[in-house]
């Protein structure tokens, strides 16, 4: 009879400690948070360009294309932190003296933003070759690399990514109109925004390149 009980016991033990186990592997630990490298107030301008290279003469440069020439800046400036969500105030300002205002917010963690057209090109601070860009995003991109980058003032360190993508033109059934677009971004890896952006759009029917550059040229937080 001692014997049957200590086996029970033993039994129930071991049950109770698998059952244990299992609640334990199953439990949803919450997701750490990431808060942003930047602070209310902090400012950065960039200088925007673009470049056309048409080698068919029946390519058309897209009329929306020709802004980039026309901006006399693009100001963005962080008017707001909640958690890991930056509220943005950006301006770009052309040569004629007209504006565009845009107000939104980005949210570092998975990059969901509440404009489709707001600034974007802000991550999580110090991220390490390898990290997800947005760790809790759906897309997967990681930082490529982390070079230096001197300014006035000194080195920073810079991170990298490339990005690659080919879109088709819905119009053509065949499929054969296509744009292959390519992304290269370097962003400030103590504070997580932009600092340089190159996009290259390769057309193909007809043949033309376009060519549109970001180039940080003054903030408040570095002398650039």
């Amino acid at each position: 009879m001692t014997k049957k009980l200590y086996i029970a016991i033993f039994l129930l033990i071991i049950l109770s400690a698998a059952t244990a186990a299992v609640i334990f592997a199953t439990q949803v630990l919450p997701p750490q948070p990431v808060l942003p490298g930047v602070s209310v107030g902090d400012e950065f301008t960039y200088d925007l360009k673009g470049f056309a290279n048409v080698i068919d003469l029946e390519a058309s440069v897209p009329e929306y294309f020709y802004q980039f020439n026309n901006t006399e800046y693009y100001k963005v400036v962080v008017m707001g932190i909640n958690g890991s969500e930056v509220s943005l105030q950006s301006t770009w300002r052309f040569t004629n003296g007209t504006e565009i205002l845009y107000e939104h917010t980005i949210d570092i963690s998975n990059g969901m933003k509440t404009r489709e057209d707001g600034f974007w090109a802000i991550y999580a601070p110090d991220l390490t070759v390898g990290s997800k860009l947005r760790p809790y995003g759906a897309d997967g991109v990681l930082v490529n690399r982390t070079d230096t980058k001197t300014y006035k003032e000194g080195s920073r360190e810079t991170n990298y990514f490339p990005m690659e993508n080919q879109f088709f033109d819905i119009r053509d059934p065949t499929y054969s109109t296509q744009r292959y677009d390519v992304l290269y971004v370097y962003f400030d890896k103590k504070t997580g925004i932009l600092t340089e952006l190159t996009n290259l759009q390769f057309y193909n029917n007809p043949q033309m390149t376009l060519t549109i550059s970001w180039k940080i040229v003054n903030s408040n937080l570095w002398e650039v």
